[in-house]
């Protein structure tokens, strides 16, 4: 079966905030895609097989100093596609999308395993500074290296200041 990565439309709202919902088993995420699509600089793209959405990748708009960057997350896949590239697909579509919309950079929060296959690197060499590093409430640990950055183009290297998410995102530690 081929996946397909296309743009959400209005139509593929409800099956994208399911697929976040039975993906991280819990209505945070959903919460979050559904505070954040309609802002400015947001976005999202769905994975479609067999007419379905299997995958959803929302983008939203997130600063570091003054200048504009796109935020990656929540990203989302079905619990019975998941491990089969369709996230994968979504992180690579997200930034060619990105890079087309003329973004500086993505910025995430996430597994420093799993994103530098797709051309994230440690915000840190950069000089930026992971606002939400420290022990969330529950106990949730964020480490500075969870903190990475994807260039889309030069004027990344310029990127100064302090890094905020919308607050959807909740407020770091602190």
């Amino acid at each position: 079966m081929t996946v397909a990565i296309r743009l959400e439309e209005l139509a593929d709202r409800a099956a994208a905030i399911e697929v976040e919902r039975l993906a991280f088993g819990s209505d945070e995420e959903p919460s979050i895609v559904e505070a954040v699509r309609d802002e400015d600089g947001s976005f999202a793209l769905v994975a479609e097989e067999d007419g379905e959405v299997v995958g959803h990748v929302q983008f939203s708009r997130a600063w570091v100093g003054d200048s504009a960057v796109a935020a990656l997350g929540p990203i989302g896949v079905r619990p019975d596609r998941q491990h089969r590239g369709v996230g994968g697909a979504l992180i690579r579509g997200g930034l060619e999308a990105a890079r087309r919309r003329g973004e500086v950079a993505v910025i995430l929060l996430g597994d420093p395993a799993i994103y530098p296959r797709f051309g994230f690197e440690p915000a840190a060499g950069y000089g930026l500074r992971n606002p939400f590093a420290g022990t969330l409430p529950g106990g949730f640990v964020i480490a500075e290296e969870d903190f990475m950055l994807a260039a889309l183009d030069d004027r990344a290297r310029a990127l100064a200041g302090s890094v905020r998410w919308h607050p959807a995102f909740g407020r770091p530690p602190g």
